[in-house]
């Protein structure tokens, strides 16, 4: 109180009776500043993106006991802001006549996208998508299968999100796991897909192991999430990298966190990575 009559005593004595504060001018281009660096900072720490890939088995863990409720409790809190799924069941009598992909998205709050790789069993088996952030542009594409003797094709399932003003391509996929030659056919045309695609995410199970030439194709133009690869199958004492998360080479993202989490609802690990841009 002593210093703001002051400053207006010495504002008065030289400008009159209609003063503006001294410490309030000197203060403000602080202020000012300060706002700048709290909005850049705040900007900067919300130009994030948790991302899950994770084969489900429809459902049922390594055993085959009903797991998704439990499913939809984990990938609720992960934190993953979009997931890529393998081995969803759509209204098959085998899993209970459920609507997995619908159940999912209803249990954790997420909107949802389904591809299915063919009809079975009273319904349809495929892929899927489950996302924090609308999915726009949803493109249910499919890739070719050379391992079952005619021309079959399986899903292949994209969708673009908007996060925080940056639009993100994210896909993925189930690969074959017959066949060395059929996965590096379809490699080749996820290579194809991913050339030109600013921010893309490809995730899913690859059903190939690191150093292995049909995900040397996909390397060609996509980089890992994490090159420590770390086992993701069977979930119990895993020996084998087949799930995956990649981006495009020339994404400036760069990844903040990594981790291929034990938990046991599936006859697959799940595989989560944050990233920063």
């Amino acid at each position: 109180m002593f210093l703001w009559w002051i400053n207006r005593k010495i504002v008065e004595k030289n400008i009159g009776s209609s003063y503006v504060p001294v410490l309030y001018i000197y203060a403000m281009p602080k202020l000012f500043l300060f706002l700048i660096l709290i909005f850049f900072c705040q900007r900067a720490e919300a130009q994030r993106l948790r991302v899950m890939s994770y084969n489900i088995h429809i459902g049922q863990d390594a055993s085959g006991k009903d797991q998704l409720a439990e499913l939809a409790k984990y990938i609720k809190v992960s934190g993953a802001d979009i997931i890529g799924l393998q081995e969803v069941d759509s209204v098959c009598n085998r899993s209970g006549k459920i609507d997995q992909m619908a159940f999912l998205a209803a249990a954790t709050g997420l909107y949802f996208a389904y591809e299915r790789h063919f009809a079975f069993d009273g319904g349809s088996y495929g892929i899927g998508i489950l996302s924090k952030y609308p999915l726009k542009q949803v493109e249910q594409r499919r890739i070719s299968l050379g391992s079952v003797g005619i021309c079959e094709t399986r899903a292949f399932l994209a969708a673009k999100v908007i996060v925080h003003g940056v639009e993100v391509l994210f896909a993925t996929v189930h690969m074959d796991y017959r066949d060395a030659g059929s996965r590096e056919k379809q490699a080749e045309e996820l290579l194809a897909f991913s050339k030109g695609k600013k921010n893309l995410v490809l995730t899913g199970d690859f059903n190939t192991e690191p150093n292995s030439p049909d995900l040397q194709v996909l390397e060609q133009n996509l980089r890992h999430a994490d090159n420590k690869m770390l086992p993701t199958y069977p979930p119990q004492a895993p020996v084998k990298r087949i799930d995956y998360i990649m981006v495009n080479k020339e994404s400036k993202w760069r990844t903040s966190s990594h981790e291929v989490p034990s938990v046991f609802y599936s006859d697959h690990l799940p595989v989560l990575a944050e990233f920063k841009f």
